[in-house]
């Protein structure tokens, strides 16, 4: 299996984080983060190279917590603790060596998107769009994908937003699906979590 295609499945696992898994067990269990906070509504998940503050009560998973057949990629995940109608908001932080690799991150971002149009049905495009990143005090550029879809037919389709961004030949992905009617409060924590991710 090429890095890409594990990157795709990788993203696609989030899928499985309030059903049934679709993936065999990899996932290395002894990793785990810490978390501190000095706001009532928010907690900061501290990995050994990455930090990223998430609401306080959304349910965080690592290590041995994470559903089984997780991708040993996936670092961490994050579950919304209200569901929605149709589906849990949630959210995935994947880590991959990227030492050898020839692309670019606009190539690989493209790679993958061209991908998940062959793997969602009713794919749509919602647009991309270059952010920075901190990284130990310098901003990085990264590139945040926004998309929408589903993997079955008979489910109602989802929104997606995926960061990528590489440093020190390492790439971080950090995805996230929620329902098309997902509560815009919830919406706001998501983007709002996403911004906060930071390298050390």
């Amino acid at each position: 299996m090429t890095k890409l295609s594990k990157i795709i499945i990788t993203s696609l696992a989030i899928l499985s984080l309030t059903g049934c898994s679709l993936f065999s067990s990899d996932t290395d269990t002894s990793i785990t983060g810490t978390t501190t906070s000095t706001n009532p509504n928010k907690v900061i998940y501290n990995a050994s190279d990455f930090n990223i503050t998430v609401p306080r009560d959304w349910e965080i998973l690592d290590g041995i917590k994470l559903p089984a057949g997780s991708p040993q990629s996936v670092v961490v995940a994050f579950k919304n603790n209200i569901k929605n109608k149709k589906f849990i908001a949630n959210m995935n932080v994947s880590e991959y060596d990227t030492k050898d690799q020839k692309t670019t991150q606009e190539e690989m971002v493209k790679s993958m998107k061209d991908n998940f149009k062959n793997t969602l049905i009713d794919f749509k495009d919602l647009g991309d769009q270059k952010v920075n990143v901190n990284a130990n005090g310098t901003p990085i550029e990264a590139i945040l994908t926004t998309f929408s879809g589903k993997s079955d037919a008979i489910e109602d389709s989802k929104n997606f937003k995926q960061l990528y961004v590489e440093n020190n030949n390492t790439a971080y992905i950090i995805t996230t699906s929620y329902s098309t009617d997902e509560d815009p409060e919830v919406v706001a924590k998501i983007e709002e979590t996403i911004n906060s991710f930071e390298l050390k």
